[in-house]
């Protein structure tokens, strides 16, 4: 993608712009969801010179783990106003949630790309984006912790979780309804060394037969602690419906003393709520304008 600077505004702005903290009132948090507008520019979605300039918008959604992004639920499209200093209203801003999320000292975060086709006039110091997005948020549990013997190709059958909270904490967690049947399989398994000592790689498969949303796996050692185990990537396939999908994940680690079997627990997410989010923000050339500036 293409991007263009704007006559009087800047074109990327710095990150961690706060717009949308938290709020607090004692402990508890009444806005869980935090939003940083890091970039406003001009693109182009094609490399096409017929193509017009759209105005572009990104920010960085964030919620505090256990909490989570329900992607799968998430409402489409979502806008919000757009007004320049010189008090013209643009068209609104189209903003749609990405369907990928990660995870950071504690933090979940995705993003929110927004798009316009009209774009503000040469010499206008600053955008303000208004309005309100609604946002479906999940949470993370964990089940018991599961083993693998190390040989690629070892599958076990499991009972899956369901959308009860019952039984967090480590227990098995299953549905009202009873367990739905799962197979979880070690697709591979590897050793190497670097400078860091002897590193594993395994990949983790999960074949789902009911509407289930795994997160993640957590690697755990001999004494049920987390491993610092570094994700390398994901395969996902689905039958479109919910009824059956399979996921297999990548990762790396240290190996720990006493590697018999891996052990590990599933990470997975259950609907928790949809919040509505305010967004009243102004961008200019050194990226949020406070209020009294």
């Amino acid at each position: 993608m293409k991007r263009y600077a704007i006559p009087g505004i800047c074109l990327i702005l710095g990150a961690s712009l706060g717009d949308a903290a938290p709020e607090k009132d004692g402990k508890e948090e009444k806005q869980p969801v935090r939003i940083e507008f890091v970039s406003v520019g001009l693109s182009k979605r094609e490399r096409k010179e017929k193509i017009p300039l759209e105005l572009s918008v990104e920010a960085i959604l964030s919620v505090k783990e256990p909490l989570s992004f329900a992607v799968w639920e998430h409402s489409g499209v979502q806008y919000l106003e757009a007004v320049d200093s010189a008090g013209r209203k643009l068209a609104p801003v189209e903003f749609d949630i990405s369907p990928f999320q990660s995870s950071r000292k504690g933090w979940r975060q995705t993003g929110m790309r927004g798009t316009a086709g009209e774009i503000p006039l040469p010499g206008v110091s600053w955008i303000r984006l208004q309005g309100v997005w609604r946002i479906s948020l999940a949470r993370t549990l964990k089940s018991r912790v599961y083993e693998l013997p190390l040989s690629k190709g070892t599958k076990i059958d499991v009972p899956l979780p369901g959308n009860s909270e019952e039984g967090e904490e480590g227990a098995d967690v299953v549905s009202v309804q009873g367990p739905s049947a799962g197979k979880l399989v070690l697709e591979d398994y590897s050793t190497y060394e670097n400078q860091d000592g002897k590193m594993v790689t395994v990949m983790i498969g999960l074949k789902a037969d009911s509407a289930f949303r795994l997160d993640s796996f957590e690697i755990l050692n001999e004494k049920d602690e987390s491993l610092k185990a570094s994700p390398l990537g994901t395969n996902y396939s689905s039958d479109g419906d919910d009824s059956s999908a399979y996921w297999a994940k990548r990762f790396v680690f240290k190996e720990p003393e006493k590697l018999e079997k891996l052990r590990f627990r599933i990470l997975y997410q259950i609907p928790h709520e949809t919040v509505a989010v305010p967004v009243d923000v102004k961008l200019g050339m050194r990226g949020k304008i406070r209020k009294g500036k």
